[in-house]
């Protein structure tokens, strides 16, 4: 059964401010942050040491820019792939959190930059 979204996945042309800290194992990846909705976020990386992690469980947090706000969260790696953006090559990663979060006042704004 697939549930509806309270509020629409927040996927701005440049999420540039926050980043995404991954600890899986004791191992911290860091990213970018791809889109976010209520129940996940899209991890952006440049190393592939998720592609092997699909269904595991992940301790993270987003970090804003000059690490102003922190937020926390729990999820498993639900799937990985890999692409092209502005021509890098990014590692990407769908995580779903544990547990549904409040998306803050900042990152609401950012869905209104949507163009």
């Amino acid at each position: 059964m697939e549930s509806e979204r309270r509020l629409p996945r927040i996927s701005p042309g440049d999420f540039s401010e926050f980043e995404v800290h991954l600890d899986l194992e004791g191992i911290t990846l860091f990213g970018k942050l791809g889109n976010i909705s209520e129940e996940g976020l899209c991890f952006l990386g440049e190393d592939d040491l998720l592609s092997d992690e699909i269904e595991s469980q992940v301790l993270g947090s987003i970090v804003w820019a000059k690490g102003t706000k922190r937020l926390f969260f729990e999820g498993t790696v639900m799937w990985t792939q890999n692409s092209k953006i502005k021509n890098v090559i990014y590692h990407i990663a769908g995580i779903q959190f544990l547990e549904k979060i409040n998306l803050t006042d900042s990152m609401l704004a950012r869905s209104l930059e949507i163009k």
